[in-house]
């Protein structure tokens, strides 16, 4: 299933849905709506789904094919009738770096000092505060003082239970669902702190986290690594490539995170594929986002997150 918030216009609550259709035939179902309806007790809020389980997603499917074997408006919306929300409220955000492996190779290719004593035994990555996650469709203000502003399309995990310390197999047995992530970068901060060995501001300026429209569920998903990525700007492929380049996998980036504790919710992204405006040679700055740039960042299985900068 794909499962995301949203809220109507006019109101601030919000309301969890379940996203059916293709392209640009979709509608959402209500879910608090038709559980008023059927006189259901499925959850109704996206945390309440997650911490519910497996029990929360079957009573999910069995509302879902109730809603859709009656014809009743209410229970449902078009895309274009309400405001989306991040798919899960402000949570944890853990961000992989240089985990797609031709990413990797150009970003080594294009800064050799800061490729010369890269560890690649264990996973990197940086954190992503909650606070700069943003939803489908939102405006992404440039700062003032970033010329060099980037994008990363990357997947993401969304948790499904706390885990600490977890193998391998508890650690994919833990993953709720996969969503799309784009890891806003402003270049010209990122470098000057990656001399000091750091990774924060430059990753972390209000809005640097879009994230959705939707999660779907894992169950959906019998091989990750099929998940194909691609990002464009203003119409125009920037990336593309699937999930069988990453270096580790999403339950071993899970597996390896766990170490400090996560909790159900919680983001796990997977780094981007090469691309990135940075490393376009033989000049960058044509390919750096400018203000009205309209950014779609897509995964095939899940759906297209845009964004538009300002």
């Amino acid at each position: 299933m794909k499962v995301m918030r949203f809220s109507l216009a006019g109101q601030h609550t919000e309301r969890l849905g379940v996203l059916v259709g293709h392209d640009d035939v979709q509608k959402i179902l209500d879910v608090g709506e038709a559980c008023e309806a059927a006189n259901a007790d499925a959850p109704r809020s996206m945390m309440g789904l997650i911490e519910s389980g497996d029990g929360g997603l079957d009573q999910l499917r069995g509302l879902l094919e109730w809603s859709m074997s009656r014809d009743a408006e209410r229970w449902w919306h078009a895309p274009e009738q309400l405001t989306w929300l991040t798919p899960v409220p402000e949570r944890s955000c853990i961000a992989a770096g240089r985990n797609f492996g031709r990413h990797r190779l150009e970003s080594m290719l294009g800064n050799p000092e800061a490729g010369r004593n890269f560890q690649a035994d264990f996973p990197t990555g940086f954190i992503k505060l909650g606070r700069t996650l943003v939803p489908h469709l939102a405006s992404v203000q440039r700062p003032p003082d970033v010329v060099q502003f980037d994008y990363e399309v990357e997947a993401a995990i969304i948790m499904g239970r706390a885990v600490e310390r977890a193998s391998l197999a508890q650690a994919r047995k833990s993953i709720f669902g996969y969503t799309v992530f784009n890891d806003l970068s402003a270049r010209e901060w990122q470098l000057n702190e990656m001399k000091n060995q750091l990774v924060m501001m430059g990753k972390n300026f209000p809005g640097f986290g879009p994230i959705g429209p939707c999660i779907l569920t894992a169950d959906e998903v019998p091989d990750p690594t099929a998940l194909r990525l691609w990002l464009k700007v203003n119409g125009q492929f920037r990336q593309q490539s699937d999930c069988t380049d990453l270096i580790f996998g999403f339950d071993e980036l899970v597996a390896f995170w766990s170490r400090v504790g996560l909790r159900a919710g919680d983001i796990i992204s997977s780094g981007t594929p090469e691309g990135v405006a940075l490393h376009r040679k033989p000049d960058p700055s044509q390919f750096f986002l400018k203000p009205g740039d309209v950014v779609q960042a897509g995964i095939d299985q899940i759906g297209v997150l845009e964004t538009r900068i300002i």
